[in-house]
């Protein structure tokens, strides 16, 4: 279980940091934050940088939600995180396909954290949870 606002803050501090690494051009932005989700995706809570900087802030605390569906997103999120920057990082700086191809994970990433900080719709975590009901109902 976790804070439920934990991952608004999360997606939205991710939303924020990759339209600035856009704005600015700052690839390193991107693999940060991949290696942040990445961590939290596949070693849990414990290692993610988020949720620490959340419990050190004064912000406002929710009700306890299951985990796992924020989870599966930020594994979404860390995959697509990774695509953009082994591209970012390989691309040639005056190729528009590899830029579209770097930039472009990357910035459904941050539509979609944008998405899920204001509005609460997680796509992620509408994923996790179809796939669990599908599971249930093939039982």
């Amino acid at each position: 279980m976790i804070d439920s606002n934990l991952p608004r803050f999360s997606q939205g501090l991710q939303a924020v940091l990759l339209a600035i690494a856009f704005l600015l051009d700052a690839r390193w932005i991107v693999i940060a934050v991949a290696v942040v989700l990445l961590a939290a995706a596949v070693a849990g809570p414990r290692f993610n940088l988020f949720a620490y900087l959340f419990k050190a802030l004064p912000v406002p605390r929710g009700e306890p939600e299951p985990a796992a569906p924020p989870r599966f997103a930020q594994r979404i999120g860390a995959t697509l995180l990774v695509v953009s920057s082994v591209v970012l990082l390989t691309a040639e700086h005056d190729s528009t396909a590899w830029w579209a191809l770097g930039w472009g994970p990357a910035l459904v990433v941050a539509v979609l954290s944008a998405l899920a900080a204001t509005t609460a719709f997680c796509l992620g975590c509408e994923i996790y949870l179809f796939f669990q009901r599908a599971r249930a109902h093939q039982s």
